[in-house]
């Protein structure tokens, strides 16, 4: 009897292309059953993303299939992107497991690693998945230009001192413009970031930023750590220029 370990995730990010734990867990169940194959061990990360292997469990599954100890025969997954949608990433992990003499079996794309032809047929699997990765950021990044285009909202994390109306116009919030224009006034006077931190409860990181900031000036900037879109918006401004002017002297 083969001796397995079956690997379940789902994400909270994305659910349109999501199966449910239970579902990877039943259809896995049913398959070993069929095949006369013992599950050792069932390893379940759930919310988290599969770019990359920061996930808890996936760490520990592979820890104990590479112990030869444990005789594991495979890795069984209900489909290869519940364990990586990288091509790049799921490729290193059957490098692995090929020295370590472990296959991997996906049950919806019908293919097992320990075949010439499943390893083949893995590769041209993972390559479509790439595919498709990068299309939709292209159509991320397209819509963010787009919309940047007609000053509107491109998406992110909304800035604080703003509120998002329509799902794409950003104004000002009355409770926290307060807060931003004392912060500004309490520097002029000549108050350290870390002493108005305090006042507020912030620490001086994020004073720093907030002084630092153009939006609060009505000069809103979107660039994104991968895309880098340089999407500049003007939005309505909390402080004047000669206020933040006046603070950025005090540098």
């Amino acid at each position: 009897m083969k001796k397995v370990v079956s690997y379940l995730r789902i994400s909270s990010a994305s659910q349109i292309d999501n199966t449910s734990i239970e579902v990877q867990k039943e259809k896995i169940e049913l398959y070993c059953k069929l095949h006369n194959i013992d599950i050792v061990k069932t390893y379940i990360d759930e919310g988290l993303s599969a770019k990359n292997t920061d996930r808890p469990d996936y760490n520990k599954m592979m820890e104990f299939i590479s112990n030869n100890e444990n005789n594991i025969d495979a890795i069984i997954v209900y489909k290869a992107d519940r364990i990586h949608r990288s091509l790049k990433n799921l490729m290193v992990m059957i490098e692995h497991l090929q020295e370590i003499k472990v296959g991997f079996v996906s049950l919806t794309e019908q293919f097992d690693t320990s075949t010439a032809q499943g390893l083949l047929f893995l590769q041209m699997i993972g390559s479509f998945s790439e595919f498709e990765r990068k299309l939709i950021a292209e159509r991320t990044h397209s819509g963010r230009i787009s919309k940047g285009s007609k000053n509107l909202f491109p998406g992110g994390r909304i800035p604080f001192g703003y509120k998002l109306v329509n799902n794409d116009t950003l104004i000002i919030n009355d409770d926290d413009a307060i807060i931003i224009k004392e912060i500004f006034k309490l520097r002029c006077k000549g108050l350290s970031y870390e002493k108005i931190g305090n006042h507020f409860g912030f620490n001086k990181q994020r004073i720093s930023y907030i002084l630092t900031n153009k939006i609060y000036i009505g000069k809103y900037i979107y660039n994104g750590k991968i895309e880098q879109n340089k999407i500049n918006l003007e939005v309505p401004p909390i402080v004047s220029r000669y206020l933040w002017n006046k603070v950025s002297c005090k540098k």
